[in-house]
């Protein structure tokens, strides 16, 4: 189990924003590491990830025991959205099996130079250039297990033409206004929640409160997450029913003319600010005027100045719908306006 972090005295405010949009609609993102000692949050925005079937992608990783997984996902998992067989007839099953996708990428000895990069505790990497590796044969050298005690959760949307498909699986959460009434598209995953704690003894494992949340097995304090290989050892169980188990809830929604914006944010957010609270929050700001980047900047110090405040790390994604009449299959394919913007056949900003 990953050693918590000392917080800092004084928060880091320094936030990372940026903005994009296309001819059906507009969005900014922003993070910060908040009281935090390092940042573990990864999002991905890609306006056009497939310009034939318009679809749009938006996701938060929140990383814990480090911001590797986080990363990665956030580099990889629209990739497999995208790739999958379902991807053009079924969203929610593309969306579903990308999440589990993950999980088997993590697993395979590729990911971990990748995840070394990123900061990775995980030793395999580490250790590949030391001499001992040159010695005799019989000498035991590492073995990849994948990363056991780093994870993230996720929450990310698909939108294609008047479809929106959400796919959580952890405490980050997607939210849309419609009419100004704030209309949660996902659910947290807590080990206390009566469905999760059945999953989670049903494989052998408990459910304790202590350090101020519900743990499963008195570590990790969420009961839906990717990575974190550890709890998903039991060879007997398919990876949905394992102790803490990647597969996403899936919600869908239509895009109505009443459907205003939607917001995805890691739970630093929803810790301080409630669904409606954040929902009146951007409304106000949208209704004078604001640009979508500030809001999501004043959205994120709005949390940190709380009483309490909040003490993570902190992502929001903002998406405003443009609703143009006659427009609703349209993607024209438009740049980001982003500090390390990733370039690619997709429109598209990552950031890890």
């Amino acid at each position: 189990m990953a050693q918590p972090q000392r917080p800092l005295q004084v928060p880091d405010i320094t936030k990372s924003t940026h903005s994009g949009g296309n001819t059906v609609l507009a969005y900014a993102s922003s993070a910060m590491q908040g009281y935090r000692s390092t940042m573990e949050d990864a999002h991905a925005t890609i306006e056009n990830l497939d310009a034939p079937t318009n679809t749009s992608f938006f996701g938060v990783y929140d990383g814990h025991g480090g911001s590797a997984v986080a990363r990665y996902c956030a580099n990889h998992l629209h990739n497999k959205v995208l790739e999958q067989e379902d991807f053009s007839s079924n969203l929610a099953n593309a969306l579903r099996q990308s999440f589990f996708r993950m999980d088997e990428m993590l697993r395979n000895q590729a990911a971990s130079k990748e995840l070394t990069e990123y900061g990775s505790g995980n030793e395999y990497w580490r250790t590949a250039g030391r001499s001992w590796l040159r010695c005799a044969p019989c000498v035991q050298g590492p073995v990849y297990c994948g990363p056991l005690a780093e994870g993230c959760t996720a929450c990310v949307v698909l939108i294609r033409n008047t479809q929106i498909v959400v796919g959580n699986a952890g405490d980050a959460r997607c939210v849309i206004s419609r009419n100004g009434q704030a209309i949660a598209l996902s659910n947290d995953h807590k080990p206390n929640f009566p469905e999760e704690t059945q999953r989670i003894v049903a494989a052998g494992g408990s459910v304790s409160f202590s350090r101020g949340s519900h743990r499963v097995n008195n570590g990790i304090a969420v009961s839906r997450a990717i990575g974190d290989l550890s709890y998903k050892n039991n060879k007997k169980l398919r990876p949905e029913q394992q102790l803490l188990t990647c597969s996403p809830e899936i919600r869908a929604d239509q895009l109505t003319d009443d459907t205003e914006f939607l917001v995805i944010a890691c739970d630093g957010v929803w810790d301080v600010l409630a669904n409606q609270a954040v929902v009146d929050f951007v409304r106000l700001h949208l209704n004078n005027g604001v640009e979508l980047s500030v809001i999501c900047e004043s959205l994120l110090q709005e949390a940190i100045t709380r009483d309490p405040p909040s003490t993570d790390n902190m992502s929001v994604i903002l998406v405003r719908f443009l609703h143009p009449e006659g427009n609703r299959g349209a993607r024209a394919a438009t740049s980001s306006t982003s500090t390390g913007t990733v370039p690619s056949r997709h429109s598209k900003s990552i950031s890890l």
